[in-house]
């Protein structure tokens, strides 16, 4: 009976791309997985209805099919920052590449296409984001939606550890999201409001107010990789943004970043609790012999090893890596397809052009970052500017030990969304700011 209704309303926002990519987004944000407890039925959306394929991908390929539409309505070319079309390029040559190797492996081709499906996402999402026809004046409104949406996201993890709901910790303390994309939401959005203080833009009452509620999720999310990653993202917004010229913090910048990745590969990975032996074991010690712990060091050992062999075309999409160079602590469900290092998942599947797109697509998103933070009037567009650069950054570090980019379906959609909306600031910002004309800081494509 609601079938007629849902296709109705999907014909609808079809119309209106700019509504249907924030439906989408939200979406991503407020349905969790089943591990969480409190609102477990949201998992729906990621239930595979289709060979892998989930209700996500068909959402993100309805707002690409609406860009589209709306593009030939208007007649309007569709535009790809040149700071994003290495990064894009790159990219798409890579999967091609990831999908031969893994088809003459032995892989089908219908196989090797629908593990892409999240790639896709970091693929299309950020070009289809920065071609949505919104005003300045629209985005920063929007970015106080999206800031609302992460205290809105944290108030219900700290309901989910206050009702002891979903998923505990070594069998204790529940924590708020073990998943990522929340835990990336709340720290931009904890980054975006320290940003707008030291830029002494006067962000409103309730944003300073929420504050601590973004600080009391991070924390009991127990995710100590974005717990260094948060903390790093703050020291980065203090440090660039009380800069009169933010080069000259570009060298200690780096090197807090260079810091944190050793801290953060230096301590033991296995979860402790409460608290206080979480902050504890943030001290750089040997590993012990936790067969997790022996596990990803384990694992890293024979993902080198593999790409010693294969340096130029990786395994291959579909392809598991094997444990010829170093016996398993312990075997994991799907394990020998992830690794725990995003750089090397790349060079692994998709050869060594995924390791080049992984880092190029970083770069740009950094690069677009900066120039929104740079030349950008508005204080909050300013300080949404600088915390995508410094989140950016702690991602980086994040990612030494996780893989979340192109592998997480909702972090990457959150991840594309964010370097679209980057590319739309940095296109719609006045010339002058630039010096030449708007042509030369974006490709049109027919």
């Amino acid at each position: 009976m609601l079938a007629p209704l849902a296709v109705a309303v999907v014909l609808g926002l079809l119309y209106r791309p700019a509504t249907l990519a924030c439906v989408v987004v939200a979406l991503t944000v407020l349905c969790e997985g089943p591990t969480f407890g409190f609102v477990h039925f949201t998992s729906n959306l990621y239930v595979q209805i289709y060979k892998g394929l989930t209700p996500l991908d068909v959402l993100v390929a309805l707002v690409v099919l609406s860009v589209g539409i709306d593009a030939i309505r208007r007649r309007r070319p569709i535009r790809i920052s040149r700071a994003l079309l290495p990064g894009v390029t790159i990219l798409l040559l890579a999967m091609l590449a990831g999908a031969i190797t893994g088809h003459a492996a032995g892989m089908s081709w219908r196989t090797v296409v629908l593990l892409e499906n999240v790639l896709c996402y970091l693929l299309v999402l950020p070009v289809a984001i920065s071609n949505l026809e919104l005003d300045r004046r629209q985005v920063a409104a929007l970015l106080g939606a999206i800031t609302a949406l992460a205290l809105s996201k944290a108030v219900l993890g700290l309901i989910e550890v206050a009702g002891h709901y979903g998923q505990s910790i070594e069998g204790s303390s529940t924590l708020t999201y073990y998943e990522p994309a929340a835990n990336w939401l709340i720290m931009i959005a904890l980054f975006g409001v320290f940003a707008a203080l030291v830029a002494r833009a006067k962000p409103p009452l309730w944003m300073l107010l929420g504050s601590p509620l973004l600080i009391a999720s991070i924390v009991l999310s127990y995710r100590r990789s974005f717990w260094i990653a948060t903390v790093l993202g703050l020291l980065l917004v203090l440090l660039l943004g009380t800069s009169p010229l933010g080069r000259r913090m570009l060298l200690p910048a780096a090197l807090a970043i260079a810091l944190a990745i050793f801290l953060l590969g230096s301590i033991k990975f296995q979860a402790q609790i409460p608290v206080v032996k979480r902050v504890e074991s943030l001290t750089p010690t040997q590993l012990t012999s936790n067969v997790e712990d022996r596990y990803r060091l384990d694992e890293r050992a024979n993902v080198l090893a593999e790409l010693r062999h294969h340096p130029i075309t990786g395994l291959g999409l579909g392809i598991a890596w094997q444990a010829t160079a170093q016996p398993l602590s312990v075997e994991h469900e799907e394990g020998r397809q992830y690794v725990h290092f995003a750089a090397l998942w790349f060079w692994l599947k998709l050869g060594i052009l995924g390791l080049v797109a992984y880092v190029m697509m970083l770069a740009g998103g950094a690069l677009l970052a900066w120039r929104v933070w740079r030349r950008s009037h508005e204080p909050m567009l300013r300080a949404f500017g600088l915390a995508s650069l410094c989140a950016i950054a702690g991602l980086v570090v994040i990612e030494t030990t996780a893989s979340f980019t192109g592998i997480d379906p909702r972090f990457t959609v959150l991840l594309g969304a964010q370097i679209g909306l980057l590319a739309l600031l940095d296109r719609t910002a006045p010339r002058r700011l630039y010096g030449f004309a708007e042509s030369s800081d974006s490709t049109a494509v027919v």
